[in-house]
């Protein structure tokens, strides 16, 4: 009998340890779960980005429903007594949830289901925990979705309350947030494309004002000076005040005291374009050179140098920095093929047309699958025709087919694989070679039905059907499918579209 009253109690403290751990296992076990969701959602997306424009649509509901899933497990989770008692738990089940929910706002800004994509942006900070950061994230994503939309005054609306809420715009590492110190710029570039005089120069002065703040009113963030400053310079620069622009430019000093050298690359593409002063472009370019930047500043420089003595006629000179760029670098590609593209330009545009041509051939044999190959590939039949001579722009029409046809082939799989076939498209258009260019484009569309090219691969077949084949409906058909899937038929629109999706808050 004593022995059983000791050893009740000892049992009961041992079953209550049980029961203890068996808590703490099952909420640790609860978080794993959606871990492992988050795990298979992840190689889903990996699989996907590596050719993002050639996913289908089955591979983007799939990446949906993954991230959905997650959501969805959290919301079932989210109540339970045992989650919420553990505040470590429950924190990583938010961000992961919150993640998730981000990606689905993308995905429905994407589809153009405006709805869908408030709503899930409602969630954040209401039913999916959130911190300061992710919800002027949040905010900035409702803002985006309106104006993506074209509907500017809410748009406008919110950008005001964020730029209210979130003063200083610093996020939680104390570093200057600029996507929400670029809202201004925003602002105003709405109310230029409304054409909008009035809101344009309050909207200046007010950004004007706002940067001025920033400077002046955390001295001890020099960082969000710095930004500004930057900021505005873009503000003059849309207003095409260029000197007060390159004056603030200026100001930006590096730790020897010299203008930085991204203020100077900056201040070198206003006298090369807006201001048409190639003399003082190419000056601050060479002393942008003479302070060695790092290499993808160098490539750069060079590039546009050389670019702007060939712009005064001074070819020997400019082709002396392409030659620099062909010799001293090994990458990037695309440097190189501009380089050369440039370089065989200029002969051609000093009237040596046969150096030239040699140089064309020597990059689509070098940079088979450049951008620039592909053009070079299509300029030299064009400028056979213009001179008259149709038995060479025949040979090289033909020339132009089968290198289109081969990079296409070659490149399967490949967003240059793409390229080759609207490239090639084009040309069999140049040659009125009518019915391949329709095939041409429908294969464009059924290799990546939501990239751009695809967009302006409907949008090139319905001209043709209606102004080739006289066939209204099925112009009307390709036009439809082109609102469809990307909610406009005017291709210009596509880049901001694109804009919306790329920037909303990851």
């Amino acid at each position: 009998m004593y022995r059983n009253r000791i050893v009740y109690p000892i049992c009961l403290l041992v079953l209550l340890l049980a029961m203890s751990g068996c808590s703490e296992d099952a909420t640790k076990r609860t978080l794993y779960d959606m871990q492992k969701l988050a795990y298979q959602t992840t190689k889903i997306a990996e699989q996907i980005n590596i050719q993002p424009a050639l996913a289908t649509a089955a591979d983007s509901t799939l990446l949906k429903n993954a991230h959905a899933s997650i959501v969805a497990y959290f919301l079932d989770h989210r109540t339970d007594p045992k989650i919420q008692a553990d505040s470590a738990i429950f924190h990583d089940m938010g961000r992961l949830a919150l993640r998730s929910q981000l990606a689905l706002a993308r995905y429905y800004s994407y589809h153009r289901n405006i709805d869908s994509v408030l709503a899930a942006y409602d969630r954040i900070g209401t039913i999916i925990p959130a911190g300061r950061d992710d919800l002027a994230g949040a905010a900035l994503g409702r803002a985006l979705t309106y104006r993506v939309s074209r509907q500017f005054d809410s748009t406008i609306a919110i950008y005001d309350r964020i730029l209210k809420d979130y003063y200083p715009p610093l996020d939680y590492y104390e570093r200057a947030n600029n996507d929400i110190i670029s809202i201004p710029v925003d602002k105003i570039k709405l109310a230029q494309a409304m054409n909008d005089k009035r809101q344009t120069t309050r909207f200046t002065t007010d950004a004007l004002k706002y940067y001025e703040r920033l400077k002046t009113d955390f001295p001890d963030y020099p960082q969000l000076g710095r930004t500004a400053s930057v900021h505005t310079s873009r503000v003059y620069a849309m207003t095409e005040n260029w000197d007060e622009a390159i004056e603030e430019l200026e100001s930006l000093k590096d730790s020897t005291g010299q203008t930085q050298i991204e203020s100077l690359v900056l201040i070198a593409n206003i006298y090369n374009g807006a201001k048409k002063d190639l003399k003082k472009s190419v000056a601050t370019y060479q002393k942008i050179l003479a302070r060695d930047p790092d290499s993808a500043i160098i490539g750069q420089t060079l590039l546009r140098t050389g670019m702007a003595l060939c712009a005064q006629k001074n070819y020997v000179d400019g082709r002396k920095y392409f030659t620099d760029i062909k010799n001293n670098f090994t990458r990037p590609a695309k440097l190189l093929a501009q380089a050369q593209m440039y370089y065989a330009q200029s002969f051609n545009e000093e009237g040596r047309w046969e150096r030239a041509l040699s140089e064309l051939q020597w990059l689509m044999e070098s940079h088979p699958y450049s951008e620039e190959a592909f053009r070079a590939v299509r300029m030299i039949p064009e400028k056979f025709k213009r001179e008259g001579d149709d038995r060479l722009a025949g040979i090289w029409y033909d020339r132009a087919i089968e290198f289109y046809q081969r990079a296409a082939t070659n490149k399967q799989g490949q967003m240059a694989s793409l390229a080759a076939y609207s490239y090639l498209a084009d040309m069999y258009q140049r040659m009125e070679r009518w019915n391949d260019a329709m095939e041409t484009l429908n294969k464009i569309y059924s290799l990546a039905p939501r990239s751009e090219l695809s967009a302006k691969a409907l949008y090139n077949a319905a001209m043709i059907a209606y102004k080739q084949f006289d066939d209204s409906t099925m112009a009307q058909g390709y036009l439809d499918k082109l609102n469809t899937e990307f909610g406009t038929t005017d291709t210009t629109q596509l880049s901001e579209a694109n804009k919306f999706t790329v920037e909303s808050i990851e």
